[in-house]
């Protein structure tokens, strides 16, 4: 991915070497030309993959709202890496925002999320998922238990999982209809003591301009590695190696030579 963040910034400096402005023109060419349909798409998730990875927003690349000739466009409207960069990691945050204003979270991984500098999105994430499991209390409806609107919330079809239901419906007869619904009853009770009680830690600020864009406080270009160049002093030769056994060997014929000492005495 060094490589892709290399030529992204080499836009800025030389375009016509980097010509990521034409990228979405030159993707359609080889569409239009490729035959093989597996090709296209391999190639078409390498090329979101290696944009989304390099921008550090990796974590929206399941995201269909989130379209990879968007993103290129976003960065390629800027001047510079740094502003391109946050250009495009500021439209990501905006379709968010409007996917967890619909309690469209399914996507949303919170520790992907935080590991590419987006914790303040957590906490809003979390309170749609609970919003929604909420609503998806299971009901019976002409002697059914239904289970779709729970199958389809996150927490609910993780509790589903747990209880080792794969129906989306259930005789109301059937013994695992008050199991299940005693089991939703508890989570709710769960979740609420665990909202009210634990005390957590405040998100991460989500800082923004004066236009209402979030800024991103984490460094915007990668530092480059810097070698420690080895001194010799460092190293252990292999004569230095041998020359402290030479040491060690000599240390009988010391004793040796004292002992001869001795007797002469």
């Amino acid at each position: 991915m060094e490589t892709v963040i290399d030529l992204i910034k080499g836009y800025y400096s030389k375009k016509e070497e980097n010509p990521w402005h034409k990228v979405n023109n030159n993707v359609q060419m080889f569409v239009n030309k490729e035959a093989s349909k597996d090709k296209i798409s391999e190639t078409l998730i390498l090329l979101r993959a290696a944009v989304f990875c390099s921008l550090d927003i990796l974590s929206f690349g399941l995201v269909d709202e989130i379209a990879t000739s968007e993103i290129v466009k976003a960065f390629t409207n800027e001047e510079t890496w740094k502003l391109g960069r946050r250009n495009a990691r500021n439209h990501c945050v905006d379709v968010a925002s409007k996917l967890i204003e619909k309690g469209e979270t399914r996507y949303l991984t919170p520790s992907a999320l935080k590991r590419d500098g987006f914790g303040f999105l957590i906490p809003k994430i979390e309170e749609a998922r609970w919003e929604e499991f909420k609503k998806a209390k299971p009901i019976i409806k002409k002697g059914e238990l239904h289970l779709s609107k729970l199958e389809k919330s996150i927490i609910g079809s993780k509790l589903l999982r747990d209880q080792m239901i794969m129906e989306t419906k259930i005789d109301a007869n059937d013994p695992r209809v008050n199991a299940l619904l005693e089991a939703y009853d508890l989570q709710i009770v769960e979740i609420e003591i665990d909202r009210s009680s634990i005390i957590k830690p405040p998100p991460p600020t989500e800082q923004v301009t004066l236009n209402g864009q979030p800024v991103f406080e984490e460094d915007e270009e990668k530092e480059e590695k810097i070698k420690r160049k080895t001194s010799k002093g460092d190293q252990t030769p292999l004569t230095d190696f041998l020359f402290e056994e030479k040491k060690v060997a000599k240390t009988p014929e010391k004793t040796g030579s004292r002992k001869k000492r001795g007797l002469k005495k």
